[in-house]
């Protein structure tokens, strides 16, 4: 399980830690990136249908 604490760092606060891995300290900015990426890369990996109710071409 990944968990993400205070790292008592004042350049990079947040610390994100997996098991089996170096324990990483990151900035927010850092951490909202690589969420980002993590998300981007979950859509394309597993797409899923589109949810019904989006805009449709009526065709007239």
């Amino acid at each position: 399980m990944i968990s993400v604490a205070p790292s008592g760092d004042e350049d990079r606060p947040i610390r994100i830690s997996a098991p089996g891995r170096d324990p990483l300290d990151v900035t927010r900015a850092e951490l909202t990136a690589l969420v980002h990426e993590s998300r981007v890369h979950l859509m394309r990996t597993f797409p899923t249908p589109p949810i019904g109710g989006g805009i449709t071409d009526s065709g007239g």
